[in-house]
Order: C-alpha cells, then sequence, then structure tokens
C-alpha cells in the first residue's frame, strides 16, 4: 500500500502537528478531493469553502490526535491492535478488512462473537419481522444488523465508538446516513451468544446507558427471557423479565408489544 507523501504547511500550527497520512484521512472523513486538501493545506489556502473545511479538519484531527487518539496509515491486524495502548477512530474503523466482525468502543477494538448460530439467527428474524410490522408506515425506521451505530459517549473522544446492534429503532431521521446512524437510537435489541454475554450485559449496557439510548432489551435465547431497560434520569431501570407466558411491553412505544413465545418460535 502506498503512503501519502507528506505535505508541508506554511500553517504552522497543522505543520508543527504534522503526520503521513494527513490527507487522506481529511479525504476520507469529508469526501473534499485531494488535490484541493493538498493546496489548501500547502499553501494555508482558504479562497474557497472547501479549502477552509479542509483546514479546519487538519486541525481536528491533529487536536484529537494530541489527545491520545491515533489514525492509522495502513491496515493492521486484529491480534496487532490487541496490545496497543493507542486509541482508533471511527475512520480507522472503515479501514480495516478483518476477518472477524469488529466493533469500537471508545477508541478500543473489540471482537464480536462468531457468525451466529442457527438459534440466534431465528431470534433475531422473528423479532425483526414483528418489529418491522408494528412500525411499517411509521416515522421511525428499523434496522438489523450489520449497521453501524457511531455513539457519543461523554468523557470518551470523539468518533471512537462504533457498534452493530442486532436490531434498533431510530425515529430521528437526521441521525440516519449512507453509513448508518450517527447518534443514539430509541431502541436497541441485542441477542445474547454464548461465547460473548459479558459484552452484551456489561461493556454495551454501559455504553448505550452514558450514550443516551432510551430502551435497550436483551434477549436471552438460552433462558427465553427478555429484559428491558428504560433510561431514567441517565441510568437503565429493568423492568421485570419477560418469560413464556408473558408479553414484552415496550414503555417508550405502547403499541411495541411482542409475545415472548413469538420470539422464540423453532429457535
Amino acid at each position: 500500500m502506498e503512503k501519502v507523501k507528506k505535505i508541508r504547511s506554511k500553517n504552522p500550527v497543522i505543520n508543527s502537528g504534522y503526520y503521513q497520512g494527513l490527507q487522506q484521512e481529511i479525504h476520507i472523513r469529508t469526501g473534499i478531493t485531494k488535490p484541493v486538501i493538498y493546496k489548501a493545506i500547502r499553501e494555508n489556502d482558504t479562497s474557497s469553502p472547501k479549502k477552509m473545511e479542509a483546514i479546519r479538519m487538519a486541525l481536528e484531527i491533529i487536536a484529537q490526535r494530541s489527545e491520545g487518539v491515533y489514525t492509522l496509515e495502513e491496515p493492521i491486524s486484529l491480534y496487532h491492535s490487541s496490545d496497543s495502548n493507542l486509541l482508533y477512530t471511527y475512520w480507522d474503523y472503515l479501514k480495516w478488512q478483518f476477518e472477524e466482525r469488529v466493533e469500537l468502543i471508545k477508541g478500543k477494538i473489540f471482537k464480536m462473537a462468531p457468525a451466529p448460530s442457527s438459534g440466534h439467527q431465528t431470534v433475531s428474524l422473528n423479532l425483526t419481522l414483528e418489529i418491522a410490522t408494528m412500525f411499517k408506515r411509521q416515522p421511525c425506521r428499523v434496522f438489523s444488523a450489520p449497521f453501524d451505530v457511531r455513539l457519543s459517549i461523554p468523557n470518551a473522544p470523539k468518533d471512537t465508538t462504533v457498534v452493530q446492534p442486532d436490531l434498533c429503532i431510530i425515529c430521528d431521521e437526521t441521525k440516519i446516513d449512507s453509513k448508518g446512524c450517527n447518534g443514539s437510537p430509541d431502541l436497541i435489541v441485542e441477542i445474547l451468544s454464548a461465547s460473548n454475554q459479558s459484552h452484551d450485559l456489561n461493556r454495551k449496557f454501559e455504553i448505550y446507558e452514558s450514550s443516551g439510548v432510551s430502551e435497550y432489551w436483551i434477549v436471552d435465547p438460552s433462558m427465553r427471557i427478555v429484559f428491558v431497560y428504560t433510561l431514567q434520569n441517565s441510568k437503565f431501570v429493568g423492568l421485570r423479565p419477560f418469560g413464556e407466558g408473558m408479553v414484552v411491553e415496550s414503555p417508550l412505544f405502547p403499541q411495541l408489544q411482542i409475545a415472548v413465545e413469538n420470539i422464540f418460535y423453532r429457535a
């Protein structure tokens, strides 16, 4: 992979914080063409809005890196990243080509569970059909994995958390873009896998809570139980568990009611 050549800038802040790959990073983040970026940075040229945006983004990237957030020059392996103290960003995430599915949480890489089991897939499909039917022709939209959700976490560097919930409901259209969701969904559903339960029960529970997800469902196929948590005063509060013979009810969406046996049918 050919490395991007260095750009010597007349802007002293950019020049002092100068890194290889800056031009490529700005291009990925903004879509501005490299010749425009090159001229803006090299000459400190602010003669057009795009050139001004290129310089602004250069300064933002350098500020992130000075805070310890690292942006990759080249692809890395998942195993190389695991023993690193560096933090990675969403812009790194877009470049990675791991064989494994990964999520990025507060700048750290976490391997997701292997390919979902048939039981996991069955539960996911059952839920998707039930929820999608209830929200048909409604303003809120339903998405299932793989679907990138970029979350803002308090006290964490910007653009350092990207997750792939099993299902999510998003009512604010402005959060949806060509790459996924930029912001907290209204409701997230995670289906537990035997090999990765602590990730959903602990790590993702905490980031969904701190990022302001209004409602979080944890679906346990082994116990055939659904746990529902609602955000109250910035903390998740759990309802009673929903088991077979019961109907899962969403406090956030009163129309969302699903019989538990329909969730685990044939799983």
